[in-house]
């Protein structure tokens, strides 16, 4: 597990008051390519930058109360708004063996998979955390006429989520990537919260369709 400290990133923005972090990204190739959601940069590209991995060990203790980082840029490569995909490129090199992209297909609903990200980053606090859970569901998405492979999975995405990866560990590949609530809007917001999410599932989208950005 010591692996996804090292390419599961967060991504953000220098500001004049250093780095706001926007979300969560994962290398995908040796040379710095690193895949997010679309609506984690979102329509500004300028002053993006991935923070430098912090941790080389998934159980050592975090420290909430130490705000260094090593902000090093990245440059937008490529978007599919339809899949809300960005990918990223950091000057940078890893030496490792990345994980391989696979898709749904490989999995089957009720199966167990992992998700490495930085839940609550967008609100300051930076932790990789991993979770468990299951498939609850194939879905298929349709934006713009054009159906997507996504999977529902069962636990609640939190903000800083969104761009997290998903990795089945029985064919030890990444399979998808969290995009966020999947809940409807109520048409009500309270203190800025759609009651519709507050016992929601999270939708994923299936990781073939990096390989389409490549």
């Amino acid at each position: 597990m010591n692996l996804f400290t090292q390419i599961v990133v967060t991504i953000g923005r220098v500001n004049p008051d250093g780095v706001q972090m926007l979300g969560t990204g994962f290398l995908i190739s040796n040379d710095g390519k690193i895949v997010t959601t679309k609506h984690v940069v979102g329509i500004d590209n300028a002053r993006l930058v991935m923070l430098a991995p912090h941790i080389a060990d998934i159980n050592q203790y975090q420290d909430t109360a130490d705000n260094r980082c090593h902000p090093i840029a990245i440059s937008v490569i490529d978007i599919d708004p339809l899949k809300d995909l960005c990918i990223v490129k950091a000057d940078i090199r890893f030496e490792g063996v990345l994980p391989t992209l696979g898709s749904f297909d490989e999995i089957n609903v009720g199966e167990k998979i992992g998700i490495f990200g930085f839940p609550h980053c967008v609100e300051g606090r930076r932790v990789l955390t991993f979770q468990e859970t299951e498939i609850g569901a194939k879905i298929l998405l349709e934006s713009q006429g054009i159906k997507s492979k996504h999977a529902v999975i069962n636990t609640q995405a939190r903000p800083g989520q969104s761009g997290s990866l998903i990795f089945s560990p029985r064919i030890n590949k990444i399979v998808g990537v969290l995009l966020g609530a999947y809940a409807s809007q109520s048409g009500v917001i309270i203190a800025g919260i759609n009651p519709n999410e507050l016992n929601q599932t999270t939708q994923c989208i299936s990781a073939e369709y990096i390989n389409e950005m490549l």
